[in-house]
């Protein structure tokens, strides 16, 4: 049977340098006010609210030639691809209360556009695609981003129900990296099925290859 797409299976997380020490010690206080508080980090505040990534398509424009009876010819350019997409993706995030996190992610892109700032970018960023049963299909690499805008943050008095809402950061990057996960897949699957891995030592195997549980547990399904 073939199922449909679920635009809810990825995994994407900033980078734990994303939120600077400088802009980390500004918040850890406040986060940190509750005993018992599960999220201590800035970082991890910032990723728990993350809802969403767009990523735009890729389209290029071909060339006209015109041969001599009269017609246009389209052939394919000899721009180099990455000067012909749109190198950005858009991070959808929920807005939290006393928009916390939209205070973080001013306070880091400020700290990115300083100039004492030496960093001309971020670390890069990876976008992970998984199938329904948790198998990691795709990795998309972002290569050498920057960050480039925080959308507007609306408030109105007459609002006074706690609602959900997002707002969104916007992001280019340099160089565009898509590996496709399923070799290794295939590698792992083989040598599972070779030496049987079961429930019992699924946490062994997992730190041996250097995979994740979840996807062990997916193959003690097969």
């Amino acid at each position: 049977m073939i199922l449909n797409s679920r635009s809810n299976l990825f995994n994407f997380k900033f980078p734990k340098s994303f939120v600077p020490e400088e802009v980390a010690d500004k918040y850890r206080d406040y986060l940190n006010r509750m005993p018992g508080n599960v999220i201590t980090e800035p970082i991890d505040f910032v990723n728990y609210a993350i809802q969403g990534v767009s990523m735009p398509g890729i389209s290029f424009d071909p060339s006209e030639q015109a041969p001599n009876d009269g017609t246009i010819t389209y052939k394919r350019g000899l721009i180099p691809v990455q000067n012909m997409i749109d190198r950005q993706f858009t991070v959808t995030m929920q807005l939290l209360d006393g928009f916390i996190n939209y205070w973080i992610m001013t306070d880091a892109l400020l700290y990115h556009y300083n100039k004492d700032n030496k960093k001309p970018f971020i670390d890069d960023v990876k976008l992970q695609i998984l199938d329904g049963e948790g198998i990691h299909m795709m990795s998309v690499v972002f290569e050498k981003p920057i960050m480039n805008s925080i959308s507007e943050l609306e408030l109105n008095m007459a609002s006074n129900i706690a609602e959900f809402s997002t707002f969104d950061i916007t992001f280019y990057y340099n160089k565009f990296n898509m590996i496709n996960e399923l070799d290794w897949y295939i590698l792992y699957e083989n040598i599972y099925r070779t030496h049987w891995i079961n429930k019992r030592n699924r946490s062994w195997y997992a730190n041996s290859y250097g995979i994740t549980t979840n996807r062990v547990d997916s193959w003690t399904r097969i």
